[in-house]
């Protein structure tokens, strides 16, 4: 390292770094900041590490230090003013969570932590920042606080990161002259002049930036200007200086850093940061910062030693074929043409035998494996990949499936998906593909070859050379090998085998017949729906332009906001709403807050409508003509299994999960998935209430089960019993009343949520929740078990078995620990009704596999099943339907399934 003179101090003030990234996240979009899958915040700790990064990247620096307030921070300024930020809203439950993390994470960087338990970050890093400048130390305060401009000067600077994308700004004294209007050592002075309202710092009445800084310019300094108020021509200001002048000696002494605090760090020992992986793998993991994990440096990778080999004739492939067939069990990896799954053709396998090996058969080789081409190599291949008998493993079985059988090829034998086990293992992570596995078990970064995505000259794995693709489907099937052994061990050890064995695998081939199947769009109903919207659209538009008084563009929430809070003010005029800005100074106008004015305004309302259809429109009217596969004339979805941590399958391009059914434009585009022939119809099978059909079965409560049997109104049957009423005296309102409870209760709803979604005062919620579970006490006692369970185990389990951890089910932060709390009263009975469909879909799919039927399921959406079915095969398949959703559990309230038929998906409920 060089002299001393030669270093550079970086010194960030955590707590302000911490609050800035929290609250830039929190408003940067609908869901209000970031968090991990199972509801754990992170917004903080992720903004706090980027810019870490950042700094790191960019300064290389020879020092930083981290400061914290401590338990008493603001001690020695409440000793001179008792309402030093007094008026400062407690720090958010989730902030403080994460500032414990954010130590771990300064820790493993190897960066100290400096704190008082009397004077603020702020004290320590000005301490810190004029003993470095007296140390021949250039010192570099990370910070977009403008108190610490009073410190500028030789050889300090303030260090702002706006933007990981952008250069830092870097103030100087120049810098800070031309912000203020002042040389940064009468920063006191003006700061003393303003006050500070966020920080309860009283200043002078009228005097802001400017006018601080023009008396400053025409007195010297601020004694002198107090001296000299009777002077001043402005009588506004002059009367503010009389009757303030000790109100800015005191806001003096509250900005004026303390530079002498005992800090214990001597600043010329300090040396540069040395980031440990292994913790920060680990909390980096636990914290689901994928993005993160990738960058982290690259050379502590852990030696792997490998040999991955191209199969180049046919001695080699056939000696391959034969240890494949002496082995009995194999790991695969496939490269292929595209991400289209219909279209996409097959360009190579690689096959792993052990750890550290694999071999890569390309069948665009020049010259090729087999001198008869390609076809032929595929063909040499056939026998082995279709046997049964020799255990498959993939790192994506569906997607290997389906470019197999585009090659006409049946792979047998699978036993194994790596995605998959590691969903079973920890639904609650996010990434389960082969790059993140590999990093999170291996701490590896993968490599393999990638075609020049993005580019004009875009390639496919097809062009690019065959030694690079053998490599990285050498290393795709090696680790493949090496996670099958890890996750079949971790199966076993969470007891969860059973849920991928029986249940999950299996799922795969059906789940890839029912995504190639695709399903029929009537475009022309579509395009028509278009035109209607657009109508509708552009009538919203005008009655908003009307109400607000002048047009504006309805699609920006920048006119919107101006329109709602500076011209209507209808936050003045009702609504109890409290205007919010985002991080770039626009008014918020999330759903959220559009919602609350909505209650006692048009406008709101109308812009709502409008959001609502437009949104409809560009998702799904828009958008499911263009998704229609030229070659089948249909729309093919994606299934996803290992999402939900819940064990719900997902679907995406297009979401089907997502279409309203409520409302008349939703079911408008429902009406647009159409059988496939006019002598065939759309066959609909939702289960009725299984969500607490289950709650009944699990809690054993009598009455539930007996209403069930009885084919009774549950909620009707709920209402008489809470109200000691006869079933037919439930009126229509406390009928709704019970509904509310009876599904709110498996979500964690309380009295507060209850009296909002039904109208009651919270204590008629409070007593009606009472008299539920006095009336229904198997539900208490089934909830009450699971919450113990959780704390226990730290997890919950279906009734088949499926595991949720809950990490946070024992947490000291409130918010944190209420969701886990939620989480473990509602997975039970959710994760069961997703086990139950899947079993469901897993009978249905064999039974018409079993009779050789031309009917074909094509959708699965929450609780419903869609098939396609010919008019000649609907009795039949009503039949076998209705048998199989309704014995994919025994339960004691018998599962029931409403069924209807039609044209389109509409007119099949």
């Amino acid at each position: 390292m060089a002299g001393s003179a030669a270093k550079r101090l970086f010194l960030i003030d955590g707590t302000a770094l911490a609050y800035r990234a929290h609250f830039a996240f929190a408003t940067a979009g609908p869901r209000g900041g970031l968090s991990t899958k199972d509801g754990r915040p992170t917004s903080a700790i992720y903004g706090f590490t980027t810019t870490l990064n950042a700094l790191l990247e960019r300064e290389q620096p020879d020092a930083v230090v981290v400061s914290f307030d401590g338990p008493h921070a603001d001690l020695a300024r409440t000793k001179v003013y008792a309402e030093y930020k007094s008026t400062r809203e407690k720090m958010p439950d989730e902030l403080v969570w994460q500032l414990d993390i954010i130590e771990q994470v300064v820790n493993a960087y190897d960066i100290p932590i400096v704190r008082s338990r009397e004077h603020e970050a702020d004290d320590i890093i000005g301490t810190l920042a004029v003993q470095a400048r007296e140390a021949g130390i250039a010192a570099f305060i990370v910070t977009s606080d403008k108190d610490f401009m009073q410190l500028v000067g030789p050889r300090i600077r303030l260090w702002n990161l706006r933007a990981s994308t952008r250069a830092p700004e870097i103030i100087g004294p120049a810098e800070v002259e031309a912000k203020f209007g002042v040389r940064p050592e009468r920063m006191v002075d003006l700061l003393a002049l303003m006050g500070d309202a966020s920080d309860n710092i009283p200043g002078v009445p009228k005097v802001g930036p400017k006018t601080a800084a023009q008396l400053l310019a025409d007195h010297g300094d601020l004694d002198t200007v107090l001296a000299h108020a009777a002077d001043v021509k402005r009588p506004a200001l002059r009367q503010a200086l009389l009757d303030h002048a000790d109100d800015a000696r005191l806001s003096r002494r509250l900005v004026l850093l303390h530079t002498e605090v005992d800090t214990g760090i001597d600043v010329a020992g300090l040396t540069p940061p040395k980031p440990q992986r292994a913790p920060l793998e680990t909390l980096f993991r636990e914290l689901e910062f994928e993005s993160l994990l990738k960058a982290l440096p690259a050379e502590e990778q852990p030696e792997i030693a490998t040999e991955y080999r191209v199969v180049e004739d046919e001695a080699a492939l056939d000696a391959l074929l034969a240890r494949i067939q002496d082995a009995g069990a194999v790991a695969l990896a496939l490269e292929a043409t595209g991400s289209d799954p219909l279209r996409t053709k097959l360009v190579g396998i690689a096959f792993s035998l052990s750890p550290g090996e694999a071999d890569y058969v390309p069948l665009n080789a020049h010259p090729p494996v087999l001198r008869t081409g390609a076809d032929a190599v595929l063909e040499r291949m056939r026998p082995v990949l279709e046997d049964t008998t020799i255990a498959k493993a993939s790192a994506d079985a569906k997607r290997d499936l389906g470019v197999l059988r585009n090659a006409g090829v049946a792979l047998g034998g699978l036993r194994f998906d790596t995605m998959l086990a590691s969903y079973c293992v920890a639904p609650n992570l996010s990434g389960h593909d082969l790059d993140a596995l590999a990093l999170r078990h291996y701490s590896h970064r993968r490599t393999s070859a990638k075609p020049d995505a993005g580019t004009k000259k875009q390639k496919t794995f097809a062009e690019v050379d065959v030694t690079e693709v053998g490599r990285g489907a050498g290393a795709d099937a090696d680790f493949a090998l090496r996670l099958r052994e890890r996750l079949a061990k971790q199966l076993a050890e969470h007891e969860v085998s059973g849920v991928f064995t029986d249940l999950e695998l299996p799922l795969v081939p059906v789940l890839l017949d029912m995504e190639r199947e695709g399903i029929a769009i009537d475009v022309g109903h579509l395009e028509q729906l278009a035109t209607d919207l657009s109508g509708r659209l552009g009538q919203l538009e005008e009655a908003i332009y009307a109400l607000a008084g002048e047009p504006f563009n309805v699609n920006s929430p920048a006119q919107v906001g101006e329109v709602m809070f500076a011209r209507l003010e209808l936050h003045k005029s009702g609504g109890n709403v409290r205007p919010k800005r985002t991080r770039t100074g626009q008014f918020k106008t999330d759903a959220a807050t559009l919602e609350a004015l909505a209650q006692h305004h048009e406008v709101p309302r109308r812009i709502l409508e409008y959001r609502q259809l437009a949104k409809l429109k560009g998702t799904y009217v828009d958008s499911l003509p263009k998704l229609v596969n030229s070659t089948t004339g249909r729309v093919h979805t994606t299934f996803n299994q290992a999402v939900a941590a819940t064990g719900r399958l997902s679907s995406d391009n297009p979401n089907l999960q997502n279409i309203p059914i409520r409302t008349e434009e939703g079911r408008n585009v429902r009406r647009a998935f159409v059988s496939r022939a006019p002598d065939w119809v759309l066959l609909s099978a939702d289960y009725s209430q299984i969500e607490l059909r289950i709650l009944a079965h699990l809690s054993g409560d009598e009455t539930l089960i007996e209403s069930f049997r009885n084919d009774e109104d549950i909620h009707a049957r709920t209402a008489a019993l809470v109200h000691g009423l006869a079933p037919d005296a439930v009126t229509t309102e406390l009928r709704t009343q019970a509904k509310a409870i009876n599904y709110g209760l498996m979500y964690g709803m309380g009295a507060s949520r209850l009296a909002r979604e039904t109208g009651m005062t919270p204590p008629e919620a409070k007593q009606f929740i009472n008299a539920y579970f006095k009336a229904l006490p198997g539900v208490k006692r089934l909830l009450d078990h699971n919450l113990e369970t959780a704390r226990e185990q730290r997890e919950v389990r279906t009734m088949f078995g499926r595991r949720r951890p809950l990490p946070e089910i024992d947490s000291t932060n409130a918010m944190q620990r209420v969701a886990a709390e939620n989480m473990a009263v509602n997975t039970p009975i959710q994760g069961a009704a997703a086990d139950i469909i899947k079993r469901a879909m897993l009978a249905v799919h064999a039974r018409l596999q079993e009779r050789q039927l031309q009917a074909r399921l094509l959708l699965q959406v929450h609780d419903e099943l869609v098939l396609d079915v010919p008019e000649a095969e609907l009795p039949e398949v009503r039949e076998l339907l209705a048998d199989a959703m309704r014995g994919a559990a025994d339960l004691d309230a018998p599962l029931e399934v409403t069924m209807g038929h039609g044209r389109n998906w509409i007119d099949a409920h």
